[in-house]
């Protein structure tokens, strides 16, 4: 299960990382395609335009240079930046294989290595957890770090234009504006994909409720959501699996089931809470998720549900039919739990 679990994840990984590779080609290719640009402009100006060429000719080649110089800076800062995510994805996907070389290795072990390979075993995922960390680290600084810097550059020129030119001060300001506006939503959908700070503050069902509207409103879809049962609290990691899956449920009746309307359910019990979603889009047959999940990865987000649920020794149970919509039900099983209604 874990194996399995670490699998999904490395494809996941593998993904991401060839996008990145693609990502940073094109970067390449216009990179050279700019130098290129620059070069022939470069032949067709003459050095003593002012005396034996039409001023108009060779001062807008000139200008064009200088524009695409200015560009080419951006460029090779971004290929840094797109080289440096290229290398930690690289080194996170060899780490979760790792992981999993050492959970397979676990297996074909007898028991007498058994606390040793545990070990190993829990080390390599701490150092996963730690890269992982790196990673977010470096986004951080790439991004956030980085366009804040720009901001920095660019108060400091509004500064100096706002007596000698006012307009273009103005015009600053407004770009400035809305860089800021970008890297603050940009930095709440980073610290949110870490976890909602909305759990602490208002809690579970609230925090389902927001996202839910936020779904209808993105995606134009009836959204219903009810709670069955008395509400307690719960460990993190149970709070967290459960708006995953509701998140990759809904995600998954609206993009491949082509849903409109979804109902959604929490149902406490007194040692379970289960999660029902169901939904009127176009359905599949269960006997053709494994492969639709490898060619077009439209039934990962199901794959990863799963493991969710099982790492939580839960279970999580599929009816489907084309043209029958999708019912998606999750048990999880909940222990020292702490008993609060909420109002």
């Amino acid at each position: 299960m874990v194996k399995e679990f670490l699998e999904n994840l490395l494809v996941e990984f593998e993904t991401e990382y060839e996008a990145t590779v693609l990502k940073r080609k094109e970067i390449e290719i216009q990179q050279k395609e700019n130098i290129e640009f620059i070069r022939l402009l470069d032949e067709n100006t003459d050095e003593c335009y002012q005396s034996f060429t039409p001023r108009d000719v060779n001062s807008k080649n000139k200008k064009k240079i200088d524009e695409l110089k200015e560009e080419q800076k951006l460029i090779i800062k971004e290929l840094e930046q797109i080289k440096e995510k290229e290398n930690s994805e690289r080194e996170r996907i060899e780490q979760i294989k790792e992981v999993i070389a050492c959970v397979i290795n676990r297996g074909k072990t007898g028991s007498e290595n058994k606390d040793q390979l545990d070990s190993e075993f829990r080390l390599k995922l701490l150092e996963t957890q730690e890269n992982e960390r790196q990673r977010i680290s470096r986004e951080l600084h790439d991004s956030t770090v980085q366009n804040l810097t720009s901001l920095v550059h660019k108060s400091e020129l509004c500064s100096k234009l706002v007596d000698t030119d006012p307009i273009r001060c103005r015009l600053e300001l407004v770009n400035l504006n809305r860089s800021l506006r970008e890297i603050i939503n940009s930095t709440r959908e980073m610290i949110y994909d870490l976890r909602p700070m909305s759990f602490d503050d208002i809690g579970l069902d609230v925090t389902i409720q927001d996202w839910l509207q936020k779904l209808e409103h993105n995606f134009s879809v009836n959204i219903s959501f009810t709670i069955e049962g008395n509400m307690f609290a719960v460990s993190p990691v149970v709070e967290i699996t459960i708006l995953r899956v509701i998140q990759e449920g809904c995600n998954n009746a609206i993009r491949h089931g082509k849903a409109d309307l979804i109902h959604v359910k929490l149902i406490y019990d007194l040692d379970t809470i289960t999660i029902q979603i169901q939904d009127n889009g176009c359905g599949f047959e269960l006997e053709e998720l494994p492969k639709t999940s490898r060619e077009d990865h439209s039934g990962f987000g199901l794959s990863m549900m799963k493991e969710r649920v099982y790492l939580l020794s839960g279970t999580i149970d599929i009816v489907s039919h084309r043209g029958e919509g999708t019912i998606i039900i999750a048990k999880i099983p909940v222990k020292n739990k702490e008993e609060r209604v909420y109002d």
